[in-house]
Protein backbone atom coordinates (compact mmCIF):
# COMPACT_ATOMS: atom_id res chain seq x y z
CA UNK A 1 0.00 0.00 0.00
CA UNK A 2 1.16 3.42 -0.67
CA UNK A 3 2.49 5.48 2.51
CA UNK A 4 -0.93 8.34 1.18
CA UNK A 5 -2.97 5.59 1.67
CA UNK A 6 -4.70 4.13 4.86
CA UNK A 7 -3.71 0.43 6.12
CA UNK A 8 -5.87 -2.20 7.76
CA UNK A 9 -4.17 -2.29 10.09
CA UNK A 10 -1.09 -0.04 12.41
CA UNK A 11 0.48 -1.50 15.20
CA UNK A 12 2.80 0.77 17.70
CA UNK A 13 4.27 0.60 20.87
CA UNK A 14 1.47 0.78 23.06
CA UNK A 15 -1.81 -0.17 20.96
CA UNK A 16 -2.94 -1.63 17.67
CA UNK A 17 -5.47 -0.22 15.36
CA UNK A 18 -7.39 -2.18 13.13
CA UNK A 19 -10.22 -0.68 10.58
CA UNK A 20 -13.50 -2.58 10.30
CA UNK A 21 -15.02 -4.22 7.37
CA UNK A 22 -15.86 -1.25 5.16
CA UNK A 23 -13.90 1.64 7.04
CA UNK A 24 -11.10 2.32 4.58
CA UNK A 25 -13.99 2.41 1.36
CA UNK A 26 -16.02 5.23 4.21
CA UNK A 27 -12.77 7.11 4.34
CA UNK A 28 -12.39 7.12 0.38
CA UNK A 29 -15.74 8.05 -0.20
CA UNK A 30 -15.78 10.97 2.84
CA UNK A 31 -12.61 11.68 1.75
CA UNK A 32 -14.14 12.80 -2.05
CA UNK A 33 -16.02 15.47 -0.78
CA UNK A 34 -12.59 16.97 0.31
CA UNK A 35 -11.02 19.13 -2.75
CA UNK A 36 -9.14 17.40 -4.65
CA UNK A 37 -5.80 19.70 -3.61
CA UNK A 38 -6.54 18.69 0.34
CA UNK A 39 -7.09 15.18 0.12
CA UNK A 40 -3.36 14.00 0.39
CA UNK A 41 -3.06 16.56 3.47
CA UNK A 42 -6.24 15.10 5.13
CA UNK A 43 -4.99 11.38 4.62
CA UNK A 44 -1.08 12.40 6.18
CA UNK A 45 -3.12 13.70 8.70
CA UNK A 46 -5.03 10.88 9.85
CA UNK A 47 -2.28 8.58 9.52
CA UNK A 48 -0.60 11.19 11.60
CA UNK A 49 -3.38 10.88 14.41
CA UNK A 50 -3.22 7.03 14.03
CA UNK A 51 0.18 6.83 14.70
CA UNK A 52 0.18 9.04 17.42
CA UNK A 53 -2.61 6.99 19.69
CA UNK A 54 -1.05 3.56 18.38
CA UNK A 55 2.46 4.88 19.67
CA UNK A 56 0.57 5.90 23.03
CA UNK A 57 1.26 9.84 22.03
CA UNK A 58 -1.07 12.40 23.67
CA UNK A 59 -4.83 12.55 22.07
CA UNK A 60 -6.56 16.08 22.66
CA UNK A 61 -9.97 16.33 23.24
CA UNK A 62 -10.19 18.51 20.42
CA UNK A 63 -8.92 16.09 17.78
CA UNK A 64 -9.99 12.46 19.47
CA UNK A 65 -13.15 13.57 21.44
CA UNK A 66 -15.53 11.07 23.22
CA UNK A 67 -18.77 10.98 21.09
CA UNK A 68 -21.61 8.46 21.83
CA UNK A 69 -22.20 5.53 24.13
CA UNK A 70 -21.38 1.70 23.15
CA UNK A 71 -24.06 -0.65 24.03
CA UNK A 72 -23.71 -2.24 28.26
CA UNK A 73 -22.68 -5.37 28.61
CA UNK A 74 -24.64 -7.32 30.93
CA UNK A 75 -23.47 -6.43 34.20
CA UNK A 76 -21.99 -3.26 33.52
CA UNK A 77 -23.09 -0.24 35.21
CA UNK A 78 -22.45 2.18 33.02
CA UNK A 79 -21.53 2.33 29.54
CA UNK A 80 -18.09 3.01 27.64
CA UNK A 81 -17.96 5.70 25.21
CA UNK A 82 -16.36 5.52 21.67
CA UNK A 83 -14.40 8.51 20.41
CA UNK A 84 -13.84 9.89 16.92
CA UNK A 85 -10.25 10.84 15.06
CA UNK A 86 -11.58 14.11 14.29
CA UNK A 87 -9.61 15.94 11.23
CA UNK A 88 -12.23 18.50 10.24
CA UNK A 89 -14.32 17.91 7.91
CA UNK A 90 -13.50 14.48 8.22
CA UNK A 91 -14.14 12.17 11.63
CA UNK A 92 -13.55 8.27 11.67
CA UNK A 93 -15.06 6.78 14.86
CA UNK A 94 -13.53 4.41 17.07
CA UNK A 95 -13.42 2.44 20.41
CA UNK A 96 -10.89 0.82 22.32
CA UNK A 97 -11.42 -3.19 22.83
CA UNK A 98 -12.60 -5.02 26.00
CA UNK A 99 -11.55 -8.32 24.41
CA UNK A 100 -8.91 -7.16 22.46
CA UNK A 101 -5.77 -5.90 24.16
CA UNK A 102 -4.50 -2.51 23.31
CA UNK A 103 -6.51 -2.53 20.74
CA UNK A 104 -8.76 0.06 19.21
CA UNK A 105 -11.45 -0.74 16.08
CA UNK A 106 -12.41 1.97 13.84
CA UNK A 107 -16.04 1.49 12.61
CA UNK A 108 -16.32 3.81 9.84
CA UNK A 109 -15.36 7.34 8.85
CA UNK A 110 -17.80 10.32 7.07
CA UNK A 111 -17.48 13.54 6.38
CA UNK A 112 -19.00 16.02 8.52
CA UNK A 113 -19.09 19.79 8.98
CA UNK A 114 -20.57 20.31 12.39
CA UNK A 115 -20.50 18.46 15.49
CA UNK A 116 -23.80 17.40 16.35
CA UNK A 117 -23.24 13.04 16.56
CA UNK A 118 -25.77 11.69 14.49
CA UNK A 119 -28.20 8.23 14.94
CA UNK A 120 -27.04 6.48 12.34
CA UNK A 121 -23.23 6.92 13.13
CA UNK A 122 -24.32 5.89 16.66
CA UNK A 123 -25.63 2.78 14.92
CA UNK A 124 -22.81 1.65 12.46
CA UNK A 125 -20.74 2.18 15.52
CA UNK A 126 -22.60 -0.30 17.67
CA UNK A 127 -23.43 -2.66 15.07
CA UNK A 128 -19.65 -2.92 14.44
CA UNK A 129 -18.99 -3.16 18.32
CA UNK A 130 -21.31 -5.98 18.49
CA UNK A 131 -19.85 -7.77 15.63
CA UNK A 132 -16.66 -7.69 17.03
CA UNK A 133 -17.02 -7.77 20.84
CA UNK A 134 -20.28 -9.98 21.27
CA UNK A 135 -20.10 -12.11 18.09
CA UNK A 136 -16.45 -12.38 17.88
CA UNK A 137 -16.41 -11.57 14.22
CA UNK A 138 -12.87 -9.82 13.23
CA UNK A 139 -12.47 -7.12 10.98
Amino acid sequence: MKEDELNDRYTGTKFTVIHCKGAIDSYRAALKKVGARQQKKFTTAIILQIQRLVDGGRMTKENFPQEGYLPKRKGQHNAKKFNALKRIPIRGYCWLSQWHKDTYFISHYIYKKRNKLNESDTNRVRTNWSRIEENGDEC
